[in-house]
């Protein structure tokens, strides 16, 4: 199964998902919620979730929507990962605001 955009937008929305789903392990929750996935494209997924994690982590770091325009972080987010464009791109956003909060880098 390729790998789409509309797959890895879904994806990461999935991977960083709050509440008590987030007690499944991220690879058999993502195997669960988009079917079909082999092992290599799980193995694929994940590498690209854990590089949007990162990007997520280094706007946080600037201070998300306190220090910087959603705009900014949009445009940084789509540069880095284009096809987030629908939950994923929401999730990230939501979840750069948060470490930015909760780690006091917005102050």
């Amino acid at each position: 199964m390729p790998l789409s955009d509309a797959i890895l937008d879904k994806a990461y929305d999935i991977y960083d998902e709050f509440g008590p789903d987030r007690r499944t392990p991220r690879p058999e929750r993502l195997k669960q919620k988009i079917p079909g996935l082999s092992s290599n494209d799980l193995d694929e997924l994940l590498l690209h979730m854990d590089r949007i994690s990162k990007t997520v982590w280094s706007l946080a770091e600037r201070g998300g929507e306190a220090k910087m325009r959603r705009e900014e972080i949009v445009a940084a987010l789509q540069a880095a990962h284009p096809f987030l464009k629908d939950a994923g791109l929401t999730r990230a956003v939501f979840l750069v605001n948060y470490y930015a909060w909760h780690e006091g880098y917005d102050k």
